[in-house]
């Protein structure tokens, strides 16, 4: 990583980035970069500052290779560690000495059908010896760590995680220590069959048992008293059921996320007794938290355009509100810091005012200095990103449906041709900011249009609820009343729109031709859904709870569905593979062959109708590929696919 630093003063330091910006704004748009700069995994990610600020662990990628590299903040590698064979998920410090890595792993031995399990390889910055944790044990254990805790033993740094121990025909998710060195572990504490997490004290004491019942769903949580257990909170709800967050500001209680009169709160208890110490108003996008070591909760909140917060932490707070004035225009996000929080690593991006595909910044408050670390899209400048708008429309029955519009650079923003491009989830949402697939097709002429439809998630209870029950029904028409908008506008040429989407977007995107035609000349699905019921019979299978009713899985999906079940036949009205003969576009279909989340052969089942109903489709296979698109080489396939049957079917010129 090529660390470059400006330390001549904060105040230097952000007005260079504002002069940089403010020059790229009235020069003559660059030539694009190339399809693969846009499909690129980012070159640096997860980046992980050290207790005493002097040392980073992060997630390089460089052509096919992925490496862990541990450095200290003056650019000195200390060690740099191989994970191509895996896919990598988080970096993190351990103790002064060692990194945590996380990656998840396919496996099919423990579970119907193929899963990824989430393991944990422990770097020892000195002596570069790599242990991967669980690899042995006192006990039946799978290897597989699904929470973790840093502690200490007799003086030294350990970790405490939590694993399934498989024995006596039993499975329980129980405490393990972990020793840093040999990744060996050892029954710590046990848990049952329905505890579902813990807190730990940094002795490795349990503070506090999570424990649900997801075919009832209650919820109780738990603390140790003498030798037994006392329940300090209860609550049922078959869908949506509290959060824990973590410890409160001082360690003496725990934060609980809870629906409340309609509305989302965050409750502070007492870890005593249960008593309510605080009840806080949570913004309607909370959905991230930042801990300290001990798993105090910092803070909560929502980044993106929306950048809602509640601290807990002021020097937390105050790096945050001084980083937002040096680079305003930007979307910030916190994602490391010190011991003492003198230290913070922040991820920058932007498509709006300010172009910036991702950078990491180190923000020093003692030196009063920012520092370059890394750019996560080093191929593409900050003067070669689209121009990314927010806007916001009127749907067919008058909900207001906030957006963002992303335009082709060097284009008037008269008669463009446009990609409808839906989130997944449904319940997540789009944000400002850099979105490498959006650029992509941007870049290429087109305007891109992300509309956070009724159901999408951080903006309120009322609209998510709005989405329940409109799968192929309102929440797809808040997309064709989208281009309705522009072209009346005249923004858009409505004769010229394609829908592309990946997983509920790919869903979208084949309801697009099947349901609600007439809108768009051609649509490409990833790993979308096309046949409703199919679906629900899958989620049953690989979950294995038995029946639907008392699954908590196929609840919510009949929530969203509006439907039954999977024998509710009235999900094929609404399913594109059961409409095949409606279908009034061609449809390119992309999908992993290793999707552990809508099973590859969703795709196959709506190619097979779409060629029994004589309608042009192409399958494209993306072999070794998961849910998340997670390798550089079927990534940049995808993406040249897309762009390829885009530009065929809907030529931008």
């Amino acid at each position: 990583m090529n660390f470059s630093a400006f330390r001549s003063g904060l105040a230097a330091a952000f007005s260079m980035v504002v002069l940089l910006a403010g020059g790229a704004a009235h020069a003559q748009h660059p030539p694009a970069p190339s399809i693969a700069a846009y499909a690129a995994l980012p070159a640096i990610s997860r980046v992980s500052l050290s207790d005493d600020g002097s040392t980073l662990a992060y997630l390089r990628r460089q052509g096919g290779a992925s490496e862990v590299i541990v450095q200290t903040v003056n650019g000195e590698v200390l060690a740099a560690i191989d994970v191509s064979d895996r896919r990598p998920v988080g970096v993190s410090w351990a103790s002064p000495d060692h990194v945590l890595i996380r990656s998840l792993v396919f496996e099919s031995q423990l579970t119907i059908g193929e899963s990824l399990l989430p393991q944990l390889d422990i770097v020892n910055v000195r002596t570069k010896r790599v242990a991967r944790a669980l690899r042995s044990a006192d006990r039946a254990v799978v290897n597989a760590v699904y929470d973790y805790w840093r502690g200490e033993r007799g003086g030294r740094p350990v970790l405490y995680v939590q694993a399934m121990t498989t024995e006596r025909n039993a499975w329980t998710p129980d405490i393990y220590r972990i020793d840093l060195d040999t990744g060996r572990g050892v029954l710590s504490s046990s848990g049952l069959r329905d505890t579902r997490g813990y807190l730990l004290g940094a002795d490795g004491e349990v503070k506090l048992r999570i424990a649900s019942d997801p075919e009832t769903g209650r919820i109780r949580l738990s603390v140790p008293q003498g030798s037994g257990w006392r329940e300090i909170y209860r609550r049922t709800d078959l869908l949506d059921g509290p959060n824990v967050w973590g410890f409160g500001p001082q360690g003496d209680t725990v934060m609980v996320s809870a629906l409340e009169d309609g509305e989302n709160v965050l409750l502070e208890l007492g870890l005593a007794d249960g008593s309510r110490r605080r009840r806080t108003d949570l913004p309607a996008a909370a959905d991230q938290a930042i801990y300290d070591r001990t798993g105090r909760l910092l803070a909560i909140g929502a980044g993106g355009d929306s950048s809602q917060w509640v601290f807990f932490e002021p020097k937390l707070e105050a790096a945050f509100d001084l980083m937002h004035r040096g680079l305003p225009a930007r979307q910030l996000t916190v994602v490391s810091y010190n011991s003492d929080y003198t230290k913070f690593v922040f991820y920058s991006e932007g498509a709006g005012e300010v172009g910036d595909a991702g950078t990491y910044y180190i923000y020093d408050a003692a030196a009063r200095s920012v520092s370059v670390v890394g750019r996560a899209y080093p191929d593409i400048r900050g003067d070669q990103i689209a121009f990314q708008q927010a806007i916001r429309y009127s749907a067919s029955d008058g909900l207001e449906i906030p957006a963002y519009l992303t335009l082709p650079p060097g284009k008037d923003a008269r008669g463009l041709p446009l990609i409808v491009f839906p989130h997944g989830g449904p319940q997540s949402r789009d944000y400002l900011g850099f979105d490498w697939w959006a650029q992509a097709m941007a870049a290429r002429g087109y305007a891109v249009l992300q509309p956070n439809f009724r159901g999408s998630d951080g903006l309120g209870q009322a609209f998510l609820e709005a989405g329940y029950g409109e799968w192929g029904r309102k929440m797809q028409t808040d997309l064709s009343d989208g281009v309705r908008f522009l072209a009346g506008r005249g923004i858009i040429d409505p004769e010229k729109v394609c829908i592309v989407g990946a997983s509920y977007g790919g869903y979208a995107a084949l309801a697009g031709p099947a349901l609600d035609p007439g809108v768009y000349r051609c649509a490409v699905s990833v790993a979308g859904v096309s046949d409703l019921r199919a679906m629900l019979t899958s989620e049953t299978r690989l979950s294995g709870s038995g029946a639907e009713s008392r699954n908590p899985i196929i609840r919510y999906w009949n929530r969203f569905m509006g439907g039954a079940g999977s024998g509710d036949r009235t999900l094929d009205e609404r399913s594109p593979a059961r409409q095949a003969d409606r279908v009034d576009a061609p449809i390119l279909l992309i999908h992993g062959r290793r999707d552990t989340v809508v099973p590859y052969e969703q795709s196959t089942i709506m190619a097979d109708a779409l060629r029994r109903a004589g309608k042009p489709v192409e399958l494209i296979a993306l072999d070794g590929e998961d849910h998340s698109l997670s390798q550089a080489e079927t990534r940049l396939q995808m993406l040249e696919a897309t762009i390829r049957f885009l530009e065929e079917n809907n030529p931008p010129n």
